[in-house]
């Protein structure tokens, strides 16, 4: 066995470690554990969703599984797993089991200031963006993936002068077609002023994540450091200084694309919770610029924050939104950030491998009356593909633009049976070639009648209308689940 397969077994170890004694701990506490049974009957009339072959059938679905809940002795437990055997009644040759996992535990030792997380998923994702991005079981256009990961942190008194948060991350993930596999560990440190700390404000946070391949064994890397000092006041202009750095590595092993800069500026706090930001950036490596914040919260339930800045793709915006109020509820968020090894939206021919430079805005607001809830959801991500030789936006396999939305609605009947209904439209654009590009476009409408007989039956009734650019498909389900 060579150095680098001993290595990436030693990083599994220490997740499975760091896991067990979570869960051995949190099985101490009060243990709920609910088992759960479901036969579903499917009908379709393009039941391998075939864009010219459609021919209909039925697929029968079984599936067991159990609900895991641990509360208490200063830690949580959530567990949740399902086996899902499919029966296609036309082709026996099309029977699959799939599996389902989910794991979340977290522990507080040592005061409180040492927290240990762990998480784990077994999930079924699309085979393909280019032929389905929809996973669907009962076509079987889906692959298996599994990952693991732990995590330690660290953080002292906050309401002291002194505020330190520190993590180590480590996690593996794997494939049913083997594509993508990898490890990563990701470590972070903020080092920050404390809520006591009435003169001075100060910021110092430190990000690295380093991902392994387990195909290749190439290792790709990209860190960030953030640092800020300033005078604060409660009311009025604080001064400050800021300076940035970041770095990531290329599939060129031998190249790193680093970029900063560093400025004076200035803070006006409106009040304690909320401020705008004006500063003047050097750029070390690019031009010069005006970056600039905002961050407002003048209640507990509306928040707005939003900057901008320059990295080494560009201009650079984050913003966030979120509002509450008794019935309603809005939320919108933009981000930009590196991504790597992404099988969900892997394209054939792509380096999966590679840094994406990743840029998603997403919306949703629900609004709730007495018996209905109205939810509607809103996104917009583009992934652009960072090769050695690339300006970031050239066309390379890979390079995607995927805008989705949903609105969905759910009416309670009585306190035993509800009426639901949605509609999702998605057009997803992406480079399959050097020179070629594909558009798919998806149209779903779902409407389900659920009904509970008992404290532990219930059955549901549900049709789908699915209109694509690839497929087309009219699915009646019928499903009856037992909840001990």
């Amino acid at each position: 066995m060579g150095m680098a397969s001993c290595k990436y077994l030693k990083l599994e170890g220490i997740i499975l470690i760091l896991s067990s004694i979570i869960v051995k701990n949190a099985f101490s506490a009060n243990v709920e554990i609910s088992p759960t049974a479901s036969v579903e009957l499917t009908y379709s009339d393009n039941i391998n969703l075939d864009s010219t072959n459609e021919n209909s059938g039925f697929v029968s679905t079984w599936s067991a599984g159990v609900i895991t809940e641990s509360i208490g002795n200063n830690g949580e437990l959530l567990f949740g797993y399902d086996v899902y055997q499919t029966f296609n009644l036309q082709d026996s040759s099309e029977n699959k089991l799939f599996n389902e996992l989910s794991l979340f535990a977290n522990r507080k030792i040592y005061k409180d200031s040492v927290e240990l997380e762990t998480n784990a998923t077994i999930t079924n994702i699309a085979r393909s963006i280019q032929d389905n991005a929809n996973p669907d079981i009962i076509s079987g256009n889906t692959i298996e993936t599994r990952s693991i990961d732990a995590e330690i942190s660290y953080q002292n008194n906050p309401r002291g002068y002194f505020d330190i948060y520190g993590s180590i991350y480590g996690s593996a993930t794997s494939n049913e077609d083997g594509i993508g596999d990898y490890y990563a560990i990701e470590s972070n440190v903020v080092f920050q002023n404390g809520l006591s700390e009435k003169g001075y404000f100060w910021l110092t946070d430190y990000s690295y994540e380093k991902n392994i391949s387990a195909n290749t064994k190439e290792s790709y890397y990209n860190y960030e450091i953030d640092q800020e000092v300033g005078i604060q006041t409660v009311y009025g202009v604080s001064p400050l200084i800021h300076a940035y750095y970041e770095g990531y590595t290329t599939g060129n092993q031998d190249k790193v694309v680093e970029s900063g800069s560093w400025g004076p500026g200035v803070r006006y706090y409106l009040h304690r919770r909320s401020y705008v930001e004006l500063g003047y950036e050097f750029s070390i490596n690019d031009r010069d610029f005006w970056r600039w914040a905002v961050s407002l919260n003048p209640n507990p339930r509306t928040f707005l924050a939003f900057d901008y800045t320059r990295k080494f793709y560009g201009d650079s915006y984050d913003f966030t939104l979120i509002n509450i109020n008794k019935r309603m509820t809005n939320t919108i968020s933009y981000r930009e950030e590196l991504e790597g090894f992404e099988r969900q939206f892997f394209v054939v021919g792509e380096n999966i491998e590679e840094f994406q430079l990743v840029k998603e805005l997403s919306m949703n607001s629900s609004f709730i009356t007495r018996r209905t809830t109205f939810s509607f959801d809103l996104r917009a991500q583009e992934r652009l593909i960072l090769s050695d030789s690339d300006n970031v936006g050239s066309d390379n396999v890979g390079d995607s633009k995927l805008y989705g939305s949903k609105l969905a609605i759910l009416h309670n009947i009585s306190n035993l049976t509800s009426l639901s209904a949605s509609f999702q439209f998605d057009i997803d654009k992406f480079d399959s070639e050097p020179t070629e590009s594909l558009i798919n476009y998806y149209r779903i409408f779902d409407v389900s009648l659920e009904n509970q007989i008992s404290n532990s039956i219930f059955w549901d009734v549900s049709l789908r209308h699915a209109n694509s650019s690839i497929y087309k498909e009219n699915r009646a389900n019928f499903t009856v689940s037992v909840e001990y």
